[in-house]
């Protein structure tokens, strides 16, 4: 466990790859059979991870993602002002972000946040308003995952370790009453933030017109993007009425097989599988790793030592205390690893810290699973961090400014918000 916390943390190998050989090392000193060791990778929670990357590779392969953020952005009420731009450009990463990975979200609304900004006179452009929308961008496809299990990995490390660690289910319409307010609220937050102390500059009308010229320059829609459509609304279906009749990863991997059986206008799969091949399965394997890893913490007795240890190190015995100290861990972890490594990490410890302090582990785990999402105060801290920074327009003392006070914010926000629901 503390190899693997350490690689992940250091990135001294690929995330996947250090997974893979703790879990080897278990087996080689006797920690447990191969069959138990390796059972985690096929755990139902995968072939949720599975399908909803088919989904969204489906979505980029055919421009349906960017059909959806063009037409969002093009309406007139957002590009009134600068204000409204940057809430607006916010509300629609966050919402892409609830069903796309963050990075994929940020990577394909980064274009048009720059052509956006190109499209204002070099008079009237204003180095303030390039820098907060772009973080406005980085920062909302972070939150905008909180939304929906699917939206970001965390969310289904921490249902996943809930459920086969101590036997709590979480169903995907439960978990959007709690994610949906909460990611609702720091979107809010965070556009009153960035909105601060904006003022309209001159020949901001432009901005309208290469909006609505980027509108109609869309393509008629494509039978690839009507598949990708269909699939995507049966899983989202699925997903909120379904319940346990059809469980989420089932559903999931229903709704995307029809990508690989509905042909697109040449007669081809809607989803090849040379684009299946395409996406993360890395974070497949690094995920059942983290759920490997944390049923041996149980089943080897080293959670109850652990969590004994730290609770009577730190002094929290109730569900609050333990919560704000698994909440804690993951926000200062996610800040120096992935947020998907971070949850690996911090989720066990707050299952491990629930039951040494006697306290139902559902409060601890979700504030450690939530705020692994909140990582904003460095580019290393979240890609969506890094591609923004990459433009050479956001300063690192903007980022950190603006990202340490979200993460204050997102703390209390989960921590409190939690205990009401």
């Amino acid at each position: 466990m503390a190899c693997a916390v350490a690689w992940w943390v250091a990135e001294a190998m690929p995330l996947a790859v250090a997974a893979l050989l703790a879990s080897s090392l278990c087996v080689v000193l006797g920690v447990a059979p191969a069959k138990k060791v390796f059972a985690a990778y096929a755990d139902p929670v995968i072939m949720l991870f599975l399908g909803s990357f088919w989904l969204a590779e489906a979505m980029s392969r055919h421009g349906l993602d960017r059909r959806i953020a063009v037409r969002l952005l093009a309406v007139p009420s957002l590009s009134r002002g600068p204000r409204s731009l940057i809430a607006g450009f916010g509300c629609v990463a966050a919402a892409i972000s609830a069903w796309v990975s963050n990075t994929a979200t940020t990577a394909m609304l980064l274009p048009i946040g720059l052509g956006m900004l190109s499209a204002l006179p070099a008079s009237s452009r204003d180095p303030k308003i390039e820098t907060r929308l772009l973080l406005m961008l980085a920062f909302a496809a972070s939150v905008g995952g909180m939304a929906t299990p699917v939206g970001t990995p965390p969310n289904l490390i921490g249902l996943g370790m809930l459920e086969r660690l101590a036997g709590v289910r979480l169903g995907f319409l439960s978990w959007m009453k709690m994610g949906v307010p909460l990611a609702a609220l720091s979107l809010a937050f965070t556009a009153l933030l960035l909105c601060r102390g904006i003022e309209t500059p001159e020949g901001w009308g432009r901005l309208r017109e290469y909006l609505e010229e980027e509108r109609r320059k869309l393509p008629p829609w494509s039978r690839g993007e009507r598949n990708t459509l269909l699939a995507l609304s049966c899983a989202i279906v699925l997903w909120l009425f379904a319940g346990e009749t059809v469980p989420e990863g089932v559903a999931a991997l229903l709704a995307s097989s029809l990508l690989f059986l509905l042909p697109d206008a040449d007669g081809k799969p809607t989803l090849s599988w040379e684009g299946a091949c395409r996406i993360e399965w890395g974070v497949l394997l690094l995920f059942g790793g983290g759920m490997s890893l944390g049923g041996l913490l149980f089943d080897t007795g080293l959670a109850d030592g652990l969590g004994r240890s730290l609770t009577g190190f730190l002094g929290v015995r109730s569900a609050m205390g333990t919560a704000g100290v698994s909440g804690a861990l993951a926000l200062a972890a996610s800040e120096l690893s992935s947020n998907t490594a971070s949850a690996n990490v911090a989720v066990p410890t707050a299952l491990a810290l629930s039951k040494a302090a006697g306290v139902a582990p559902l409060y601890p785990a979700l504030a450690a699973t939530l705020c692994s999402s909140f990582g904003f105060l460095l580019p290393v801290s979240t890609p969506p961090n890094a591609l923004v920074y990459g433009t050479g327009r956001v300063r690192l003392k903007d980022m950190m400014r603006f990202g340490l006070a979200l993460d204050i914010f997102g703390f209390f926000l989960i921590w409190l918000g939690l205990r009401l629901f």
